[in-house]
This record gives structure tokens, sequence and C-alpha cells, in this order.
């Protein structure tokens, strides 16, 4: 699914002056965002410390509270409220005190009900200042997947206005999604450690070719990335997992080519935003480069092959795997020297040090197995998702932040959703997701495009 923020809005039959897209600019509500079916407009106010005209406005009623009428009318209920509390105490069924019990609860129930009254007189009062002052009758957003809010990075910047000294400008014309902002507003106020986690896929649709060699001499091509089989009308219905559960027998190599010729733009875009970002905050940023997850995923599936077979299927993949990497690797180089103050550290395969530090330290959050069969219906893909689960945390794992913030594209929504589930208490995870930027073609994201739209840089 394509559509932009105003095409979102119409088929809800939501107008812009109802939500708080009428403050976004044009090319941010224009932006075509590739996404699954699975927005909803909701109320603001259900989503406090996510979107700052919320907490703006939230605020702005904390002010009204503070005016005489209603502190006396609170102060008089809190008092009323200790009484009784001490009454109940010396007599705890209340038997010898039921009429004054009985007086002083009509007495706080007529305060309370005055409190809410002027509580929805204030709110009137400052949806009126918001209408006048900003637009904005009422303050809907669009929530994707019940978990990350819809806005842009002109609301990043007003909820944590650091930030506003970011120098990348591709990030301020896409929508963005985002998750407890007000926590990284704190911690970079408070000067709390923070880290970052981000980074590419492996490689995208197109770039990598799984051939599948059989004893009668026929060969079978898929896509690494989707599983899909390539054109060829018999065995389509397959995907390369099911291919080799069901023919294992008759398989006799698996070879791999590699069609990347590069680092694509989009792909160059995932890291420089976390060395920007990283440099603004003080923040220390780790890379995921994911060769070790889909390793894990090719030795998953064809655990059925002849070892021998698999093993020269294993390391003819780990081969490529690195080559890919090592264009990631170079890439970074590259932007540590433009931004030598942003201490990085990558996750990959030949590091050893990082995947045991990785493995160790990600174990107590996962020794329930039964949690990881709930996370993925997909037995093949559950170590691969397990890995992208815990690889959020990287920042939690290398140095131990409080405070970590995933900058990564909106496909990572559910990995950012199950990665606070399962880390719950240990540490606080906030999420910037963009948009990818469609190909030269308009149709679909880099990612997702033929060879030829790829835009390799």
């Amino acid at each position: 699914m394509k559509a932009t923020i105003d095409e979102l809005l119409s088929q809800s039959k939501i107008p812009k002056e109802d939500t708080v897209y009428i403050l976004a600019k044009d090319e941010v509500n224009h932006f075509p965002i590739t996404a699954g079916n699975f927005f909803m407009i909701q109320p603001a106010d259900k989503w406090q410390g996510e979107s700052w005209l919320e907490s703006f406005f939230q605020r702005k009623l904390e002010e009204r509270k503070e005016e005489l009428t209603y502190q006396e009318l609170h102060k008089m209920a809190e008092q009323i409220k200790e009484r009784i509390r001490g009454i109940k105490e010396e007599d705890p069924r209340g038997y010898g005190h039921m009429a004054q019990l009985r007086s002083l609860r009509l007495v706080k129930h007529s305060i309370e009900n005055a409190l809410k009254e002027l509580e929805l007189h204030y709110q009137s009062e400052v949806e009126r200042e918001f209408a006048k002052v900003y637009g904005v009758r009422d303050r809907k957003l669009l929530v994707y997947k019940n978990t990350v809010c819809l806005g842009s990075f002109e609301d990043v910047e007003r909820q944590v206005p650091i930030l506003r000294n970011v120098r990348i400008k591709w990030i301020r014309s896409r929508p963005l999604l985002l998750k407890n902002l007000d926590a990284v507003r704190d911690a970079a106020a408070k000067k709390v450690p923070i880290g970052l986690v981000g980074g590419p896929c492996l490689f995208g649709l197109y770039e990598v070719e799984i051939v599948v060699q059989h004893k009668d001499g026929r060969s079978f091509s898929y896509d690494f990335s989707s599983g899909h089989h390539y054109e060829r009308a018999e065995l389509k219905t397959f995907e390369f997992a099911d291919h080799v559960e069901r023919y294992a027998g008759q398989i006799t190599g698996i070879h791999f080519i590699n069609w990347k010729k590069g680092v694509t733009s989009q792909e160059h875009d995932s890291l420089e935003v976390l060395f920007d970002v990283g440099a603004v905050l003080g923040a220390k940023v780790a890379v995921i480069i994911p060769d070790i997850s889909y390793l894990k995923y090719l030795s998953t599936v064809t655990a059925p092959l002849d070892e021998t077979i698999r093993q020269k299927a294993l390391e003819e993949f780990r081969v490529e795997a690195h080559k890919i990497a090592d264009l990631y690797l170079n890439r970074i180089e590259e932007l540590k020297q433009q931004y030598p103050d942003v201490e990085v550290r990558v996750l990959h395969d030949r590091d050893s040090e990082a995947c045991e530090i990785f493995h160790t330290r990600r174990e107590v959050f996962f020794k329930n197995s039964g949690l990881i069969h709930r996370l993925t219906a997909k037995r093949a893909k559950t170590d691969a998702v397990f890995d992208y689960i815990s690889m959020l945390a990287l920042p939690y794992y290398f140095w131990g932040t409080p405070q970590v913030i995933q900058i990564d594209n909106l496909d990572e929504t559910d990995s950012f959703r199950k990665c606070r589930k399962v880390h719950k208490g240990a540490f606080s995870l906030s999420a910037i997701l963009y948009s990818e930027k469609l190909s030269a073609n308009g149709e679909q994201t880099i990612f997702n495009a033929p060879l030829e739209w790829k835009d390799y840089l």
C-alpha cells in the first residue's frame, strides 16, 4: 500500500483541520508512505508524550489549574478525603460516624463535580486558543499498528529542541513514526547517556539470487530477500524454505549470485542519520549489519540437506555476505571521518567480540523460549526474528545506556514493539522511524525495486 498523509485522512473522512497535520509542511503531507493498511485515526490525548501538540496542550491545562479557585477547591477536596481517612482509621466499619461520613462524602462529591466543570471549562478555553493560534480544531492523529504516531521532524524538534541542530535535510521532508520522545527530551536535558541504533538490511530484493541444483540437472532460482521463486512456472507456489524441506534428497548444491553493485542512497541515508543525530545528542551509535542473522536463517533452512552440501552452501554465502558487509563498513569509515566525535560500534559476523557481547547479554531477556515462539509464526525465521528484536537493544548491551533511540525505517515497527516488550524495565526505548523514498520509477521503495532502479551511489 502506498499513500500520503492527505490520502489517509481523506480515506478516514477526517478534515485536516481536525488533526495535527494541518501544521505539517506540504512536502511531508504529500510524501508517499509505503506501508500496510495499519493506520488508525485516534484522539491525541490517548497518546500523551507522543505528540508535541498534546504535550503542549496538557501543559496549558495544568497552567489553568494553577488558578486560585481551582487550587482552593482541590485543597478542600484533599482535606475532606483526609478527614474521611482519619475517621475510617478510628472506626473501620464507620458505624459510629455514619451521619458525619455521609455529610463529608456529599460535600466531597459536590467539590469534585465543581472541579470537573472547571477542567472542562479550561479545556474549552485551551481548545479555542489552539484553534485561534494553530488552526487546529481537534487534536486527532494517525497511529500505525497501534504503536507509533505519524508525524514529522518538526514534531521531533518541538519535543526535543536540541535536535534542531541536525544537519541532514532529507529527514525533514518525510513523514516519521514517533514514540516516547518525551523520554529523549528528558534524557538530553539531564545529560543521561543516550544510545542510537539502526542501519541497513544486508541487501534488498533482486540483489542476491539463490540457485538450487537438483540431481536431474534442473535448477531453480529464488530471491533471497523475499524467498519467492524467479519466473519459472514450475514450483512457483513454493518459497525457498519450502523447496528445501520438500526436495532435500534431490538437491545437490545451493549457490548464490550476488547482484548488489554498491550501497544505495537509502542505505547510505540509514547510516548517515545515525551519525548526524549522534553528533547532536552526544550519543553512542550501534550500527547493525545483520549478516549473522542471514547466516542463521540459511543454516536453519538448509538443515534437511546432506551436511557436506549444507556446509558448502553456508560457506559460499558467507563469502558473499562479507563482500556486502564490506560495502557498509567502508561507508561507515567514511562517515567516521566526517563525524570524528561520534563513538560507533558495528555488529557484524567478523567482529567476534561484539557478537559475543550481543549473544551473552541478551540471554537473560530470552530465557523463556515460549516467548520466542509467540513472537514469530514462521519457525524457520525464529532465530533471525530473535536477532532483529534483540539487536535494537545493542546500545544497552554494549554500553549500558539507559536511553536508546531506534532510528530506522518504518518496516521495523514490529521489531521495535517486540523489543520494548521483551526488555521492559531495563531501559527506555524510543523510535524515530522514517518512510523510505521511492525508487526512480516511482512504484516502490529502493529496497523493493528491480536492479535498474536501485539508485546505487
